[in-house]
């Protein structure tokens, strides 16, 4: 799987780099080795399943953290045939008190966390902020964020949800469990109990997690962007990114491209 690396930041502990996946067809990549512990942050909407050689597999959606293990070994495929772009923060050899020390390998982080390691990547490669932001910022937000389960209905249903913005498709409840080979009420209260939201919460949170994506990228169309992502109105996007990432789309571009 062709790469394209960013460097945004090192230091003596941690390297930050913006790492693009050139688009290839959704199917297992060559086994990489980790040389040494790293974080894979989560970029932009593209989905990617993972599997390690120690362990069970991860998927890995616009919402989730992944911790990798120095000299782990693993493959990574694609939800789609589509570019996909991460957030990588290594740590260098020797380092043991990695922020995300102790945490499980998998993490879902919310839209306000998302929304701020946004403003610090810009403010990184701008040279505005220190790596020191890193550490605390992915601190606070794995500390905050809930379980990503990736096994099970929950994991099944995780992977149904990531695929509506494929395919287009919004999935009622009952659907969404048959998909998920569960009953609605099972479903339902094992998502919730698992992620700490229910479906459709998730559901939200990619949308929010893909419009952050898109004004990242300098997205000014407001309206299109509400249609494009499936909210009913430019009013409807508004209310809930100001309710969950605290300031409005409007307001998150402005800072993300002052940065």
């Amino acid at each position: 799987m062709a790469q394209q690396r960013i460097l945004l930041a090192t230091d003596p502990r941690w390297r930050v780099e913006r790492v693009r996946s050139h688009e290839t067809a959704p199917q297992w990549s060559p086994v990489y080795t980790a040389p040494s512990g790293r974080l894979v942050l989560p970029f932009d909407a593209a989905a990617m399943e993972f599997r390690g050689d120690d362990g069970p597999g991860a998927w890995i959606d616009a919402l989730t953290a992944l911790r990798v293990a120095p000299a782990q070994r693993y493959q990574l495929r694609p939800q789609a045939r589509e570019p996909r772009c991460s957030v990588v923060v290594s740590a260098a050899d020797g380092v043991a008190d990695a922020p995300w020390t102790g945490e499980p390998a998998q993490r879902l982080l919310s839209p306000r966390a998302l929304y701020r390691l946004r403003l610090h990547w810009r403010r990184l490669e701008a040279g505005l902020d220190g790596v020191d932001a890193t550490a605390r910022l992915i601190a606070e937000a794995l500390a905050a964020g809930g379980s990503a389960h990736s096994e099970g209905a929950v994991g099944r249903a995780r992977r149904c949800l990531a695929a509506e913005a494929v395919d287009g498709r919004v999935l009622s409840l009952h659907e969404l469990a048959e998909a998920a080979s569960s009953s609605p009420f099972h479903l339902a209260r094992s998502f919730r109990r698992r992620t700490g939201l229910s479906p459709h919460q998730y559901r939200l949170h990619l949308r929010l997690a893909a419009a952050l994506a898109q004004l990242d990228a300098g997205e000014r169309d407001l309206a299109g962007l509400a249609h494009a992502l499936g909210f009913c109105s430019q009013s409807h996007l508004g209310a809930l990114f100001l309710r969950e990432v605290g300031v409005t789309p409007g307001e998150a571009r402005r800072a993300l491209h002052a940065a």
